[in-house]
């Protein structure tokens, strides 16, 4: 992945505290965690949100924090990027993008006569499975022979919702998600989008 390096402290602890606060209707309080450091050792700091609550919910309670502190709500969608950029920034992006039909089979023999029914011979990529049965053969009359059926679990449908969220980029169209190009698209935009980064991180007062 394409990382932007700008200089940065490495710290172990930097942290702001928000609440607690009263959730209506229930009673119960709530407390948002926003730390910008490297608690996790990976050699960066990185930027988080976190909540918990008095009636035992917490982590990434981002819908709740939004709502108990507005003043948080636009830089939820930092959460977990770091001083290289998002979490997988090009990658998670890619693969949320992307779209295809399955890509593995099943290869299965049967032989009804003899009391073989949908044994299966191999498992295996969606086209050495189609050139194994092109090479040997099956009779539709009697149902004798070889015959392949993909394995749909290994297909993929595109969440372009989920790669917008991975590449922080809310406003981003379906072309420019779904076109050729995308990972140079999302190097091309990553400058920007740290600078951005530290600017939201710099004005919650942290230090960058």
């Amino acid at each position: 992945m394409l990382t932007i390096t700008q200089e940065s402290t490495l710290t172990k602890k930097q942290v702001r505290t928000y609440g607690p606060k009263e959730m209506r209707p229930n009673g119960a309080h709530i407390t948002a965690t926003v730390r910008f450091d490297d608690q996790c050792g990976n050699g960066h700091n990185t930027f988080s949100i976190t909540g918990s609550t008095t009636d035992g919910q917490g982590g990434c309670i981002h819908d709740l924090v939004a709502v108990h502190f507005p003043e948080l709500a636009p830089f939820i969608k930092w959460h977990l990027t770091n001083t290289d950029g998002p979490m997988h920034y090009v990658a998670n992006t890619v693969y949320h993008a992307d779209e295809h039909g399955p890509k593995m089979a099943w290869v299965y023999f049967d032989d009804p006569e003899n009391g073989i029914k949908k044994k299966c011979m191999k498992y295996c990529a969606i086209d050495e499975a189609l050139e194994i049965c092109l090479n040997k053969w099956f009779n539709y009359v009697s149902g004798i022979g070889y015959r392949y059926e993909p394995d749909t679990k290994t297909a993929k449908v595109r969440n372009l919702d989920h790669a917008r969220h991975s590449a922080v980029w809310t406003d981003a169209t379906d072309e420019e998600l779904t076109a050729p190009g995308l990972k140079e698209r999302l190097e091309a935009r990553l400058p920007a989008l740290m600078a951005e980064f530290r600017q939201a991180v710099e004005s919650l007062g942290f230090t960058w």
